[in-house]
């Protein structure tokens, strides 16, 4: 017969102590640092973001609109795979308007655009 290993996994306390610290460190950043530099940190993620949601919105610009381009060559090429490209054209075109504030019409369509803020509500 065979000795079976057993293993024994130190799991209760230690993790206990680590999130108690990590907690802490939260607090301790919250409550000293956040109200001096909070402003800043906010401005520089925000601007960090951008540059980010901007770029992946140029990128699914311009491969919606290779999509939608083969898409409608499709229809004149009888492909059968035409409406799943103009579909994916749009969808992506789409994306990239809401990333980037663009606007695009496509067949008299608006997608995207200034977004509309005022008028009503309590804001």
């Amino acid at each position: 017969m065979s000795k079976a290993n057993y293993y024994v996994i130190n799991g209760g306390k230690t993790k206990k102590r680590a999130m108690i610290y990590v907690f802490f460190g939260i607090a301790v950043f919250v409550l000293f640092f956040f109200p001096f530099f909070g402003l800043n940190l906010r401005y520089q993620i925000g601007s960090s973001l951008a540059l980010i949601i901007n770029g992946l919105g140029t990128f699914s610009l311009a491969i919606g609109a290779l999509f939608l381009g083969i898409g409608i060559v499709g229809i004149f090429t009888r492909s059968r795979y035409w409406p799943k490209q103009v579909i994916l054209g749009i969808i992506l075109l789409w994306i990239g308007a809401w990333c980037t504030g663009a606007m695009v019409e496509i067949f008299g369509l608006t997608i995207g655009g200034p977004n509309k803020t005022g008028g009503s509500g309590y804001h």
